[in-house]
């Protein structure tokens, strides 16, 4: 439930090693994806109902993750952290995170249909994907053991999750992604973005699907 099932594979095994002595450099995709007003939306709702609303999401998003073969790093709030490419690379984890944000605007827009059915309001969200050189492994104790990846790719990846709401987006890749990847979909290049927190602009590509 809480492991992708790759990781979980590695738990039985006892392949996990806690601190630098599991920790590798890698190259990953990080995807995030948030539910876009949600601190708007969920002020006017009941906190179970909130509940409810992160959980239906999170599963959706989830299930996607699993089908292509990521790895979800953590929740935060409405938000929710994958990776691609850990425990191990599966050869063009770059493609397997962008397959994956297209079928998470799928699984969206067919979620919408059911809450409008429901009389229910639609909900939006953003998704962002970057590509970069990470530190992967377990960090925390015994007690409190999270498998997790560091580095700068994680923070621009969040940024640029963050900058679909800029240019009216609800998915937007970074070059490195987009250089890895084949695709059909309508696209848009974005030039020289600048990410909070980041001296030098990154070039952005804005991905047009039916989601």
């Amino acid at each position: 439930r809480f492991f992708s099932p790759e990781i979980g594979e590695e738990i039985e095994v006892g392949e996990i090693v806690v601190g630098r002595g599991g920790s590798k450099v890698a190259d990953v995709a990080v995807l995030f994806t948030d539910i876009a007003g949600f601190t708007k939306l969920s002020e006017k709702m009941d906190p179970q109902d909130v509940l409810d609303l992160l959980s239906e999401y999170q599963t959706l998003m989830v299930d996607a993750i699993f089908q292509h073969k990521g790895t979800v790093d953590k929740f935060i709030g409405d938000a929710v952290m994958a990776n691609f490419g850990t425990p191990k690379s599966h050869g063009n984890d770059a493609q397997n995170a962008f397959n994956c944000g297209v079928l998470m605007n799928r699984k969206l827009g067919e979620w919408n249909e059911e809450r409008q059915g429901a009389g229910l309001p639609v909900i939006h969200h953003r998704i962002g994907i970057h590509f970069g050189t990470c530190v992967v492994g377990n960090m925390g104790s015994e007690q409190r053991l999270e498998f997790a990846v560091i580095g700068d790719a994680v923070n621009v990846a969040s940024r640029i999750c963050d900058a679909c709401k800029d240019f009216d987006s609800n998915f937007l890749i970074s070059a490195d992604v987009a250089s890895r990847i084949t695709h059909e979909l309508p696209s848009e290049d974005v030039p020289d973005v600048r990410i909070r927190g980041r001296e030098e602009s990154i070039n952005l590509v804005k991905i047009y699907t039916d989601g």
